[in-house]
Protein backbone atom coordinates (compact mmCIF):
# COMPACT_ATOMS: atom_id res chain seq x y z
CA UNK A 1 0.00 0.00 0.00
CA UNK A 2 1.16 3.60 -1.08
CA UNK A 3 1.53 5.72 2.29
CA UNK A 4 1.56 8.60 0.23
CA UNK A 5 -1.78 7.60 -1.47
CA UNK A 6 -3.05 7.41 2.42
CA UNK A 7 -1.78 10.49 3.07
CA UNK A 8 -3.72 12.63 0.57
CA UNK A 9 -6.50 11.17 1.19
CA UNK A 10 -5.73 12.40 5.08
CA UNK A 11 -5.15 15.81 3.79
CA UNK A 12 -8.28 15.70 2.30
CA UNK A 13 -10.21 15.36 5.19
CA UNK A 14 -8.79 18.02 7.32
CA UNK A 15 -10.48 20.73 8.58
CA UNK A 16 -8.56 24.05 9.00
CA UNK A 17 -8.89 24.66 12.66
CA UNK A 18 -8.07 21.99 15.64
CA UNK A 19 -6.52 19.91 12.55
CA UNK A 20 -4.64 21.41 9.52
CA UNK A 21 -3.33 23.96 12.04
CA UNK A 22 -1.86 21.69 14.29
CA UNK A 23 -0.44 19.07 11.77
CA UNK A 24 1.69 22.61 10.12
CA UNK A 25 3.66 23.04 13.13
CA UNK A 26 4.68 19.58 13.72
CA UNK A 27 5.76 19.27 10.48
CA UNK A 28 7.86 22.70 10.00
CA UNK A 29 9.49 22.08 13.39
CA UNK A 30 10.49 18.06 11.92
CA UNK A 31 11.66 20.27 9.03
CA UNK A 32 13.99 22.47 10.79
CA UNK A 33 11.80 25.94 11.35
CA UNK A 34 12.02 27.50 14.49
CA UNK A 35 7.99 28.30 15.40
CA UNK A 36 7.91 31.53 16.09
CA UNK A 37 3.61 31.55 16.96
CA UNK A 38 0.84 29.54 16.96
CA UNK A 39 -2.40 29.49 15.71
CA UNK A 40 -4.83 31.44 18.10
CA UNK A 41 -8.33 31.47 18.34
CA UNK A 42 -10.54 34.73 18.58
CA UNK A 43 -6.89 36.74 17.78
CA UNK A 44 -6.33 39.38 14.74
CA UNK A 45 -3.77 37.86 13.11
CA UNK A 46 -3.11 40.61 10.53
CA UNK A 47 -3.82 37.13 7.87
CA UNK A 48 -1.00 35.18 9.30
CA UNK A 49 -1.71 32.17 11.29
CA UNK A 50 2.27 30.70 12.27
CA UNK A 51 5.46 32.25 12.50
CA UNK A 52 8.30 30.02 11.85
CA UNK A 53 12.46 30.96 10.72
CA UNK A 54 14.54 28.92 9.00
CA UNK A 55 18.10 28.87 7.28
CA UNK A 56 18.56 26.67 4.51
CA UNK A 57 22.20 24.72 4.19
CA UNK A 58 24.16 27.55 6.33
CA UNK A 59 22.65 30.27 4.22
CA UNK A 60 20.84 33.11 6.30
CA UNK A 61 18.06 33.03 8.07
CA UNK A 62 14.61 33.99 7.01
CA UNK A 63 11.07 34.42 8.29
CA UNK A 64 8.14 32.55 6.75
CA UNK A 65 4.62 33.51 7.56
CA UNK A 66 2.07 30.74 7.19
CA UNK A 67 -1.76 31.51 5.90
CA UNK A 68 -3.87 28.48 6.42
CA UNK A 69 -7.06 27.72 4.20
CA UNK A 70 -8.91 25.25 3.39
CA UNK A 71 -9.79 22.99 0.79
CA UNK A 72 -9.05 23.54 -3.23
CA UNK A 73 -8.47 26.88 -4.02
CA UNK A 74 -10.29 28.33 -7.30
CA UNK A 75 -10.86 31.87 -8.75
CA UNK A 76 -13.66 33.30 -5.92
CA UNK A 77 -11.91 31.64 -2.66
CA UNK A 78 -8.48 33.21 -3.79
CA UNK A 79 -10.43 36.81 -4.49
CA UNK A 80 -13.49 37.22 -2.38
CA UNK A 81 -15.33 35.92 0.91
CA UNK A 82 -14.61 35.80 4.63
CA UNK A 83 -11.58 33.21 3.94
CA UNK A 84 -10.23 34.93 0.36
CA UNK A 85 -6.60 34.52 0.28
CA UNK A 86 -5.39 37.68 -1.82
CA UNK A 87 -6.52 39.98 1.05
CA UNK A 88 -4.63 37.84 3.95
CA UNK A 89 -1.29 38.06 1.61
CA UNK A 90 -1.10 41.53 1.16
CA UNK A 91 -2.27 42.22 4.82
CA UNK A 92 0.57 39.52 5.61
CA UNK A 93 2.89 41.70 3.76
CA UNK A 94 1.78 45.30 5.03
CA UNK A 95 0.71 45.18 8.25
CA UNK A 96 2.19 42.11 9.60
CA UNK A 97 5.43 41.91 7.89
CA UNK A 98 5.66 45.46 8.50
CA UNK A 99 4.64 46.52 12.25
CA UNK A 100 4.08 42.93 13.66
CA UNK A 101 8.05 41.46 13.58
CA UNK A 102 10.63 42.73 15.98
CA UNK A 103 13.53 45.17 14.74
CA UNK A 104 15.66 41.89 13.85
CA UNK A 105 13.11 39.56 11.93
CA UNK A 106 11.34 42.74 10.29
CA UNK A 107 15.24 43.25 8.69
CA UNK A 108 15.53 39.10 7.52
CA UNK A 109 14.10 38.26 4.36
CA UNK A 110 10.55 37.01 4.23
CA UNK A 111 8.19 34.81 2.58
CA UNK A 112 4.44 34.16 2.67
CA UNK A 113 3.61 30.55 1.99
CA UNK A 114 -0.38 29.95 1.83
CA UNK A 115 -1.08 26.32 3.02
CA UNK A 116 -4.15 24.08 2.49
CA UNK A 117 -4.95 20.35 1.95
CA UNK A 118 -5.96 21.04 -1.17
CA UNK A 119 -5.04 22.30 -4.63
CA UNK A 120 -4.44 25.45 -6.60
CA UNK A 121 -7.16 25.22 -9.65
CA UNK A 122 -6.14 25.77 -12.76
CA UNK A 123 -8.64 28.54 -12.91
CA UNK A 124 -6.94 30.29 -10.22
CA UNK A 125 -3.41 29.77 -11.43
CA UNK A 126 -2.81 32.84 -13.26
CA UNK A 127 -4.28 35.10 -11.25
CA UNK A 128 -2.24 33.95 -8.15
CA UNK A 129 1.06 34.03 -10.31
CA UNK A 130 0.03 37.47 -10.98
CA UNK A 131 -0.06 38.49 -7.19
CA UNK A 132 3.16 37.00 -6.37
CA UNK A 133 4.26 38.92 -9.24
CA UNK A 134 2.88 41.93 -7.92
CA UNK A 135 4.16 40.96 -3.72
CA UNK A 136 7.63 40.50 -4.84
CA UNK A 137 8.16 43.92 -7.03
CA UNK A 138 6.29 46.27 -4.71
CA UNK A 139 7.27 44.22 -1.29
CA UNK A 140 10.29 42.44 -2.34
CA UNK A 141 8.71 39.04 -0.35
CA UNK A 142 8.46 35.95 -2.06
CA UNK A 143 5.00 34.07 -1.62
CA UNK A 144 4.36 30.50 -2.64
CA UNK A 145 1.45 28.02 -2.45
CA UNK A 146 1.53 24.35 -0.70
CA UNK A 147 -0.88 22.43 -1.55
CA UNK A 148 -1.54 18.48 -0.35
CA UNK A 149 1.04 17.37 -3.24
CA UNK A 150 3.36 19.62 -1.30
CA UNK A 151 2.65 18.59 1.66
CA UNK A 152 2.75 14.71 1.64
CA UNK A 153 5.85 14.23 0.31
CA UNK A 154 7.59 16.28 2.99
CA UNK A 155 5.24 14.66 5.96
CA UNK A 156 6.44 11.12 4.72
CA UNK A 157 10.12 12.35 4.22
CA UNK A 158 10.24 14.34 7.66
CA UNK A 159 7.35 12.88 9.72
CA UNK A 160 7.44 9.39 8.89
CA UNK A 161 11.14 9.22 7.99
CA UNK A 162 13.33 5.82 8.02
CA UNK A 163 15.61 7.51 10.76
CA UNK A 164 12.79 8.53 13.43
CA UNK A 165 10.40 5.19 12.48
CA UNK A 166 13.08 2.48 12.35
CA UNK A 167 12.06 0.75 9.42
CA UNK A 168 9.11 -1.14 10.89
CA UNK A 169 7.05 1.17 12.45
CA UNK A 170 6.01 2.27 9.02
CA UNK A 171 5.27 -0.91 7.87
CA UNK A 172 3.23 -1.76 11.22
CA UNK A 173 1.08 1.15 9.83
CA UNK A 174 0.89 0.21 6.13
CA UNK A 175 -0.11 -3.40 7.54
CA UNK A 176 -2.87 -1.90 9.90
CA UNK A 177 -4.66 0.25 7.18
CA UNK A 178 -4.13 -2.53 4.31
CA UNK A 179 -6.15 -5.18 6.97
CA UNK A 180 -8.92 -2.68 8.00
CA UNK A 181 -11.67 -5.15 7.34
CA UNK A 182 -9.77 -7.47 10.34
CA UNK A 183 -10.43 -5.03 13.50
CA UNK A 184 -8.22 -7.49 15.96
CA UNK A 185 -5.38 -7.52 12.90
CA UNK A 186 -5.52 -3.72 12.20
CA UNK A 187 -5.46 -3.11 15.71
CA UNK A 188 -2.77 -5.39 16.79
CA UNK A 189 -0.41 -3.52 13.97
CA UNK A 190 -1.55 -0.49 14.93
CA UNK A 191 -0.20 -0.93 18.46
CA UNK A 192 3.09 -2.12 17.16
CA UNK A 193 3.15 1.34 15.09
CA UNK A 194 3.05 3.22 18.09
CA UNK A 195 5.11 1.57 20.38
CA UNK A 196 7.66 1.65 17.63
CA UNK A 197 7.33 5.56 17.15
CA UNK A 198 7.81 6.01 20.66
CA UNK A 199 10.74 3.93 21.11
CA UNK A 200 13.87 5.62 20.99
CA UNK A 201 17.29 3.91 20.12
CA UNK A 202 19.34 3.48 23.20
CA UNK A 203 21.86 6.28 21.76
CA UNK A 204 18.82 8.75 22.24
CA UNK A 205 19.78 8.29 25.48
CA UNK A 206 23.49 10.37 25.19
CA UNK A 207 21.83 13.46 23.94
CA UNK A 208 21.41 16.96 25.93
CA UNK A 209 17.78 16.59 27.28
CA UNK A 210 16.85 19.69 25.43
CA UNK A 211 17.65 17.56 22.36
CA UNK A 212 15.92 14.11 24.19
CA UNK A 213 12.85 16.22 24.56
CA UNK A 214 12.51 17.33 21.41
CA UNK A 215 13.26 13.91 19.99
CA UNK A 216 10.18 12.64 22.16
CA UNK A 217 7.79 15.54 21.11
CA UNK A 218 8.54 14.52 17.42
CA UNK A 219 7.96 10.92 17.96
CA UNK A 220 4.77 11.62 19.62
CA UNK A 221 3.69 13.81 16.51
CA UNK A 222 4.46 10.60 14.07
CA UNK A 223 2.24 8.63 16.59
CA UNK A 224 -0.49 11.16 16.24
CA UNK A 225 -0.16 11.60 12.39
CA UNK A 226 -0.34 7.49 12.20
CA UNK A 227 -3.57 7.92 14.18
CA UNK A 228 -5.07 10.24 11.71
CA UNK A 229 -4.14 8.30 9.03
CA UNK A 230 -6.13 5.44 10.70
CA UNK A 231 -9.11 7.37 10.91
CA UNK A 232 -9.21 8.45 7.87
CA UNK A 233 -8.92 5.34 6.41
CA UNK A 234 -10.98 3.94 8.65
CA UNK A 235 -14.18 6.08 6.66
CA UNK A 236 -12.82 5.00 3.72
CA UNK A 237 -12.93 1.59 4.62
CA UNK A 238 -15.93 1.80 6.65
CA UNK A 239 -14.57 0.17 10.07
CA UNK A 240 -14.35 3.16 12.63
CA UNK A 241 -13.58 0.27 15.26
CA UNK A 242 -10.35 -0.17 14.92
CA UNK A 243 -9.89 3.99 15.22
CA UNK A 244 -11.82 4.24 18.26
CA UNK A 245 -10.01 1.21 20.08
CA UNK A 246 -6.27 2.26 18.70
CA UNK A 247 -7.49 5.83 19.90
CA UNK A 248 -7.80 4.36 23.49
CA UNK A 249 -4.16 2.97 23.41
CA UNK A 250 -2.64 6.03 21.95
CA UNK A 251 -3.74 8.14 24.23
CA UNK A 252 -2.68 6.04 27.33
CA UNK A 253 1.14 5.24 25.46
CA UNK A 254 1.86 8.81 25.26
CA UNK A 255 0.86 9.65 28.40
CA UNK A 256 2.48 6.41 29.91
CA UNK A 257 6.01 7.66 27.59
CA UNK A 258 5.91 11.13 29.05
CA UNK A 259 5.78 10.31 32.45
CA UNK A 260 8.37 7.65 32.57
CA UNK A 261 10.42 10.59 31.05
CA UNK A 262 9.39 13.22 33.38
CA UNK A 263 8.07 15.47 30.81
CA UNK A 264 3.72 15.11 31.43
CA UNK A 265 3.85 18.84 32.19
CA UNK A 266 6.17 20.15 29.38
CA UNK A 267 3.71 22.65 27.42
CA UNK A 268 4.65 21.61 24.41
CA UNK A 269 3.49 17.51 25.50
CA UNK A 270 0.16 18.51 26.89
CA UNK A 271 -0.96 20.36 23.75
CA UNK A 272 -0.51 17.78 21.76
CA UNK A 273 -1.73 15.00 23.85
CA UNK A 274 -4.78 17.98 24.21
CA UNK A 275 -4.92 17.44 20.63
CA UNK A 276 -4.33 13.97 20.53
CA UNK A 277 -7.42 13.44 23.00
CA UNK A 278 -9.67 15.61 21.06
CA UNK A 279 -8.97 13.76 18.09
CA UNK A 280 -9.78 10.36 19.37
CA UNK A 281 -13.20 12.03 21.26
CA UNK A 282 -14.63 13.32 17.21
CA UNK A 283 -13.64 9.75 16.18
CA UNK A 284 -15.37 8.11 19.25
CA UNK A 285 -18.24 10.46 18.41
CA UNK A 286 -18.48 9.30 14.15
CA UNK A 287 -18.03 5.69 15.77
CA UNK A 288 -21.06 5.92 17.91
CA UNK A 289 -23.22 7.78 15.52
CA UNK A 290 -22.40 5.19 13.27
CA UNK A 291 -23.26 2.16 15.52
CA UNK A 292 -26.42 4.56 17.46
CA UNK A 293 -29.81 2.45 15.61
CA UNK A 294 -27.91 -0.81 16.16
CA UNK A 295 -26.95 -0.15 19.11
CA UNK A 296 -30.28 0.82 20.20
CA UNK A 297 -31.56 -2.41 18.85
CA UNK A 298 -31.82 -5.64 20.32
CA UNK A 299 -33.08 -7.63 17.27
CA UNK A 300 -30.34 -6.09 15.42
CA UNK A 301 -27.59 -7.21 18.41
CA UNK A 302 -28.96 -10.64 18.53
CA UNK A 303 -28.71 -10.69 14.64
CA UNK A 304 -25.36 -10.04 15.02
CA UNK A 305 -24.38 -12.29 18.01
CA UNK A 306 -27.47 -14.65 18.36
CA UNK A 307 -25.80 -16.51 21.57
CA UNK A 308 -26.41 -14.84 24.86
CA UNK A 309 -22.81 -15.32 25.67
CA UNK A 310 -21.30 -13.58 22.88
CA UNK A 311 -24.42 -10.87 22.78
CA UNK A 312 -23.84 -9.76 26.48
CA UNK A 313 -20.12 -9.76 25.68
CA UNK A 314 -21.18 -7.49 22.62
CA UNK A 315 -23.30 -5.49 24.59
CA UNK A 316 -20.58 -4.89 28.02
CA UNK A 317 -17.76 -4.16 25.45
CA UNK A 318 -19.82 -0.86 23.84
CA UNK A 319 -21.46 0.48 27.66
CA UNK A 320 -17.61 0.38 28.66
CA UNK A 321 -17.04 1.95 25.34
CA UNK A 322 -19.45 4.25 25.59
CA UNK A 323 -19.14 5.30 29.30
CA UNK A 324 -15.12 5.91 28.98
CA UNK A 325 -16.58 8.52 26.06
CA UNK A 326 -18.86 10.53 28.57
CA UNK A 327 -16.14 10.16 31.27
CA UNK A 328 -13.35 11.63 29.10
CA UNK A 329 -16.05 14.39 28.02
CA UNK A 330 -16.81 15.40 31.29
CA UNK A 331 -12.66 15.80 32.66
CA UNK A 332 -11.99 17.89 29.55
CA UNK A 333 -15.20 19.74 30.45
CA UNK A 334 -16.44 19.48 27.13
CA UNK A 335 -19.58 21.90 26.21
CA UNK A 336 -22.94 20.58 27.21
CA UNK A 337 -24.42 19.55 24.59
CA UNK A 338 -22.06 16.62 23.53
CA UNK A 339 -22.08 15.68 27.49
CA UNK A 340 -25.59 15.78 27.20
CA UNK A 341 -26.04 13.50 24.55
CA UNK A 342 -23.59 10.78 25.48
CA UNK A 343 -25.47 10.46 28.72
CA UNK A 344 -28.88 10.60 27.28
CA UNK A 345 -27.28 7.69 24.80
CA UNK A 346 -26.20 5.62 27.68
CA UNK A 347 -29.64 5.88 28.89
CA UNK A 348 -31.40 4.40 26.09
CA UNK A 349 -29.00 2.00 25.67
CA UNK A 350 -29.99 0.59 29.12
CA UNK A 351 -32.97 0.78 28.46
CA UNK A 352 -33.04 -0.99 25.31
CA UNK A 353 -31.16 -3.88 26.79
CA UNK A 354 -32.52 -6.13 29.52
CA UNK A 355 -28.80 -8.48 29.18
CA UNK A 356 -26.75 -5.94 31.13
CA UNK A 357 -28.38 -6.73 34.44
CA UNK A 358 -26.94 -9.91 34.38
CA UNK A 359 -23.11 -10.16 33.93
CA UNK A 360 -21.94 -13.68 32.12
CA UNK A 361 -18.31 -12.91 33.35
CA UNK A 362 -17.03 -11.37 36.41
CA UNK A 363 -14.60 -8.51 34.31
CA UNK A 364 -18.06 -7.01 33.08
CA UNK A 365 -18.23 -5.57 36.64
CA UNK A 366 -15.21 -3.30 35.18
CA UNK A 367 -17.78 -1.78 32.11
CA UNK A 368 -20.53 -1.66 34.95
CA UNK A 369 -18.35 0.17 37.37
CA UNK A 370 -17.57 2.58 34.49
CA UNK A 371 -21.08 3.20 33.83
CA UNK A 372 -21.66 4.11 37.61
CA UNK A 373 -18.42 6.69 37.01
CA UNK A 374 -20.15 8.06 34.37
CA UNK A 375 -23.82 8.76 35.58
CA UNK A 376 -22.22 10.02 38.95
CA UNK A 377 -20.12 12.40 37.62
CA UNK A 378 -23.01 13.93 36.08
CA UNK A 379 -24.78 13.81 39.23
CA UNK A 380 -27.34 11.19 38.13
CA UNK A 381 -27.13 9.24 41.46
CA UNK A 382 -31.27 8.05 40.47
CA UNK A 383 -30.04 6.12 37.66
CA UNK A 384 -27.19 4.28 39.77
CA UNK A 385 -29.61 3.69 42.46
CA UNK A 386 -31.75 1.80 40.01
CA UNK A 387 -28.90 0.37 38.21
CA UNK A 388 -27.29 -1.33 41.31
CA UNK A 389 -31.15 -2.24 42.42
CA UNK A 390 -31.85 -4.56 39.29
CA UNK A 391 -28.23 -5.99 39.60
CA UNK A 392 -29.10 -6.87 43.22
CA UNK A 393 -32.64 -8.42 42.09
CA UNK A 394 -31.06 -10.21 39.27
CA UNK A 395 -28.23 -11.78 41.65
CA UNK A 396 -30.05 -12.58 44.09
CA UNK A 397 -32.65 -15.01 41.66
CA UNK A 398 -28.99 -15.97 40.29
CA UNK A 399 -27.65 -17.28 43.80
CA UNK A 400 -31.00 -19.00 44.89
CA UNK A 401 -30.93 -20.70 41.54
CA UNK A 402 -27.00 -21.45 41.72
CA UNK A 403 -27.00 -20.74 38.00
CA UNK A 404 -26.02 -18.34 35.37
CA UNK A 405 -23.08 -17.48 38.03
CA UNK A 406 -20.69 -14.86 36.88
CA UNK A 407 -17.50 -16.99 35.39
CA UNK A 408 -14.40 -15.66 37.58
CA UNK A 409 -11.85 -16.94 34.40
CA UNK A 410 -13.27 -14.25 32.51
CA UNK A 411 -12.69 -16.67 29.41
CA UNK A 412 -15.62 -17.27 26.87
CA UNK A 413 -15.30 -20.74 27.13
CA UNK A 414 -16.31 -21.34 30.23
CA UNK A 415 -18.95 -19.45 30.17
CA UNK A 416 -20.29 -21.32 27.71
CA UNK A 417 -19.48 -24.90 29.68
CA UNK A 418 -21.35 -23.52 32.79
CA UNK A 419 -24.35 -22.02 31.13
CA UNK A 420 -25.10 -23.58 27.80
CA UNK A 421 -23.58 -26.46 26.51
CA UNK A 422 -23.28 -27.51 30.44
CA UNK A 423 -20.04 -29.67 30.55
CA UNK A 424 -19.07 -28.04 33.63
CA UNK A 425 -21.43 -27.55 37.01
CA UNK A 426 -22.75 -24.07 37.46
CA UNK A 427 -20.40 -23.23 40.28
CA UNK A 428 -17.21 -24.43 38.60
CA UNK A 429 -15.89 -20.88 37.93
CA UNK A 430 -17.32 -19.09 40.76
CA UNK A 431 -15.03 -18.94 43.21
CA UNK A 432 -14.28 -15.26 43.40
CA UNK A 433 -16.11 -12.30 42.79
CA UNK A 434 -15.23 -8.40 42.20
CA UNK A 435 -18.58 -8.03 40.97
CA UNK A 436 -19.91 -8.23 44.37
CA UNK A 437 -17.44 -6.09 46.27
CA UNK A 438 -18.04 -3.55 43.51
CA UNK A 439 -21.93 -2.94 44.09
CA UNK A 440 -21.11 -2.91 47.95
CA UNK A 441 -18.89 -0.11 47.22
CA UNK A 442 -21.16 1.73 45.15
CA UNK A 443 -23.77 1.47 47.72
CA UNK A 444 -21.56 2.75 50.02
CA UNK A 445 -20.36 5.44 48.20
CA UNK A 446 -23.76 6.88 47.43
CA UNK A 447 -24.62 6.69 51.17
CA UNK A 448 -27.52 4.32 50.19
CA UNK A 449 -27.91 2.31 53.77
CA UNK A 450 -30.63 0.29 52.70
CA UNK A 451 -28.92 -0.62 49.19
CA UNK A 452 -26.38 -1.26 50.97
CA UNK A 453 -27.90 -3.33 53.62
CA UNK A 454 -29.11 -5.77 50.61
CA UNK A 455 -25.20 -6.23 49.50
CA UNK A 456 -24.49 -7.29 53.09
CA UNK A 457 -27.38 -9.69 53.11
CA UNK A 458 -25.98 -11.61 49.85
CA UNK A 459 -23.02 -13.32 52.51
CA UNK A 460 -24.94 -16.26 53.55
CA UNK A 461 -25.30 -16.98 49.61
CA UNK A 462 -21.55 -16.47 49.22
CA UNK A 463 -19.89 -19.07 51.37
CA UNK A 464 -16.85 -20.31 49.66
CA UNK A 465 -17.03 -17.16 47.54
CA UNK A 466 -13.44 -15.03 47.74
CA UNK A 467 -14.52 -11.58 47.46
CA UNK A 468 -12.07 -9.16 46.21
CA UNK A 469 -10.93 -5.40 45.56
CA UNK A 470 -7.89 -4.26 43.11
CA UNK A 471 -6.16 -1.25 43.92
CA UNK A 472 -3.49 0.04 41.30
CA UNK A 473 -0.03 1.25 42.61
CA UNK A 474 1.35 4.34 40.95
CA UNK A 475 3.19 1.96 38.30
CA UNK A 476 -0.48 1.66 36.17
CA UNK A 477 0.43 5.11 34.81
CA UNK A 478 3.34 3.72 32.74
CA UNK A 479 1.82 0.41 32.79
CA UNK A 480 0.65 0.62 28.47
CA UNK A 481 3.35 -0.09 26.50
CA UNK A 482 5.89 -1.34 29.59
CA UNK A 483 5.74 -5.01 28.66
CA UNK A 484 4.73 -5.65 32.56
CA UNK A 485 2.15 -8.14 33.87
CA UNK A 486 -0.99 -6.24 35.29
CA UNK A 487 0.21 -8.25 38.49
CA UNK A 488 3.66 -5.83 38.72
CA UNK A 489 0.78 -2.31 38.84
CA UNK A 490 -1.60 -3.27 41.48
CA UNK A 491 -2.84 -5.20 44.64
CA UNK A 492 -5.60 -7.14 44.97
CA UNK A 493 -7.41 -7.39 48.73
CA UNK A 494 -9.32 -9.82 49.85
CA UNK A 495 -12.59 -8.76 51.85
CA UNK A 496 -13.40 -10.38 54.93
CA UNK A 497 -17.14 -9.52 54.70
CA UNK A 498 -18.08 -6.02 54.63
CA UNK A 499 -18.37 -3.36 56.97
CA UNK A 500 -21.09 -3.14 59.34
CA UNK A 501 -22.23 0.60 58.09
CA UNK A 502 -22.36 2.49 54.37
CA UNK A 503 -20.05 5.12 56.13
CA UNK A 504 -17.40 2.29 56.99
CA UNK A 505 -17.59 0.67 54.02
CA UNK A 506 -17.15 4.26 52.27
CA UNK A 507 -14.25 4.99 53.96
CA UNK A 508 -12.66 1.87 53.35
CA UNK A 509 -13.48 2.10 49.55
CA UNK A 510 -11.17 5.80 49.96
CA UNK A 511 -7.92 4.17 52.18
CA UNK A 512 -5.92 2.31 49.64
CA UNK A 513 -3.93 -0.89 51.34
CA UNK A 514 -0.41 -1.13 51.67
CA UNK A 515 1.37 -1.22 48.28
CA UNK A 516 -1.07 0.52 46.40
CA UNK A 517 -1.53 4.23 45.47
CA UNK A 518 -3.84 6.63 46.58
CA UNK A 519 -5.61 9.50 44.41
CA UNK A 520 -3.09 11.75 44.71
CA UNK A 521 -0.19 9.74 44.07
CA UNK A 522 -0.42 9.88 40.65
CA UNK A 523 0.83 12.50 38.23
CA UNK A 524 -2.17 12.58 36.25
CA UNK A 525 -4.54 13.50 39.44
CA UNK A 526 -6.43 17.17 39.29
CA UNK A 527 -5.61 17.19 35.59
CA UNK A 528 -7.90 15.87 32.64
CA UNK A 529 -5.74 12.81 32.45
CA UNK A 530 -7.19 11.64 35.26
CA UNK A 531 -9.70 9.65 32.97
CA UNK A 532 -7.00 7.91 31.69
CA UNK A 533 -7.68 5.53 34.25
CA UNK A 534 -11.25 4.83 32.92
CA UNK A 535 -9.50 4.24 29.83
CA UNK A 536 -6.93 2.16 31.25
CA UNK A 537 -9.53 -0.33 32.98
CA UNK A 538 -11.62 -0.85 29.92
CA UNK A 539 -8.80 -1.41 27.49
CA UNK A 540 -6.63 -3.52 29.72
CA UNK A 541 -9.48 -4.94 31.54
CA UNK A 542 -8.73 -4.30 35.33
CA UNK A 543 -11.34 -3.12 37.82
CA UNK A 544 -12.10 0.07 38.49
CA UNK A 545 -10.42 1.76 41.53
CA UNK A 546 -12.73 2.96 44.01
CA UNK A 547 -11.45 6.12 44.64
CA UNK A 548 -12.74 6.58 41.15
CA UNK A 549 -15.83 5.80 41.94
CA UNK A 550 -15.06 8.01 45.32
CA UNK A 551 -14.08 11.14 42.89
CA UNK A 552 -17.37 10.85 40.74
CA UNK A 553 -19.93 10.86 43.67
CA UNK A 554 -17.90 14.17 44.69
CA UNK A 555 -18.03 15.72 41.56
CA UNK A 556 -21.65 15.02 40.90
CA UNK A 557 -22.46 16.44 44.28
CA UNK A 558 -20.53 19.51 43.73
CA UNK A 559 -22.37 19.52 39.66
CA UNK A 560 -26.11 19.19 41.48
CA UNK A 561 -25.01 22.20 44.39
CA UNK A 562 -24.01 24.20 41.11
CA UNK A 563 -26.63 23.63 38.86
CA UNK A 564 -29.54 21.78 40.25
CA UNK A 565 -30.66 19.29 38.52
CA UNK A 566 -34.12 19.48 35.86
CA UNK A 567 -35.30 16.36 37.74
CA UNK A 568 -36.37 13.14 37.07
CA UNK A 569 -35.71 11.63 33.91
CA UNK A 570 -32.47 10.58 34.64
CA UNK A 571 -33.82 7.93 37.08
CA UNK A 572 -35.82 6.86 34.30
CA UNK A 573 -32.40 5.30 32.50
CA UNK A 574 -32.71 1.84 34.39
CA UNK A 575 -36.68 1.23 34.75
CA UNK A 576 -37.52 -2.09 37.02
CA UNK A 577 -37.53 -5.67 34.79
Amino acid sequence: MSLRLVLNHYLAGLRERDELDVLLPELLEAMGHTVISRPQVGVAQAGVDIVSTFAEDGAHEEVFLWVLKFGDVGRPALVAGPQAIEPSVREACTDFAEHRLDAVRRALPKRVVVVSNGELRQEAQALFTGLVDQIERYHRIRVEFWGASELTPLIEEHLFDEALLLGPAKSDLRAALAGLEDTEAAVHRFVRFVDGCLTAPAEAELRTPAAHTRDFLRRCAAAAMGFGVLCVWGRTENNLKPGAIGGDYLVLRLWAAAAARGLEGEPAFVERFMAVLGAHLDGLDEYFGKVREVLLSPRELVGYRPNHVFYTQLLFEELGRLATFLIALQYRDAPAAPRQGALGFLHEVLRAHAAWRRPVLDEQSIDLALVFVALLRAGDDAAVRGAVQELLRVLRWVLRKQEFLPVDSDLLEDAIATQITRAAPPDAFFENSNFVPMLGAVSALIGDEALFTQVRELQPSLEGVTLERWWPSAALETFTGSGQNMTAVGVSQTLDGFRPTAAEEARSCREPPEHAAACTDFRWHGTPAEMLVAISARLHRHPVPTWLLSLAVEEGARLRDAEPTTGGEVGAGVPAA
